[in-house]
């Protein structure tokens, strides 16, 4: 049976053993971080839904556990949290090579019949007007900016 194309990009198999792990750990320590970060206010609706604290006590138990978030503590996870996730963004950074340039202006030139010298011009430029014929072939190139 053909497996079922998705959208999905899924090459987890497809890496090496350390490289999962790694990540696994990474993900693992990412949500630490985050549960952390709410522990205060998890603590606050654990004691509410348990009824552990007396009526009385559940406003004092959710301003006692609320203010344990410090400004100090808040900004940390302000500063750590998009840094980590910076230096996540390039630690296994891989640049394909560019499609664009395996052939070279002359090959590219023959291929759509059109003059080498306007292709090389008109590669840089921001915009570019493509003149075709009948048929849907290259008829001209002009350099607009």
């Amino acid at each position: 049976m053909k497996k079922k194309k998705t959208l999905i990009i899924n090459q987890r198999h497809e890496l090496p053993f350390s490289k999962k792990i790694g990540w696994d750990i990474v993900t693992i320590l990412l949500w630490a971080g985050w549960i952390y970060l709410w522990k205060p206010l998890l603590i606050v609706f654990y004691n509410i839904v348990t009824l552990d604290a007396h009526v009385d006590e559940i406003s004092k138990v959710i301003f006692d556990e609320i203010s344990a978030v410090t400004v100090e503590h808040a900004l940390l996870m302000l500063v750590a949290t998009p840094t980590v996730l910076f230096i996540l963004s390039w630690l296994n950074r891989h640049v394909a090579p560019s499609e664009h340039f395996i052939y070279k202006f002359d090959e590219y030139a023959n291929y759509f019949k059109v003059d080498s010298t306007k292709l090389r011009e008109t590669m840089d430029s921001q915009l570019i007007t493509i003149y075709h014929d009948d048929n849907g072939h290259i008829a001209n190139i002009e350099n607009k900016i």
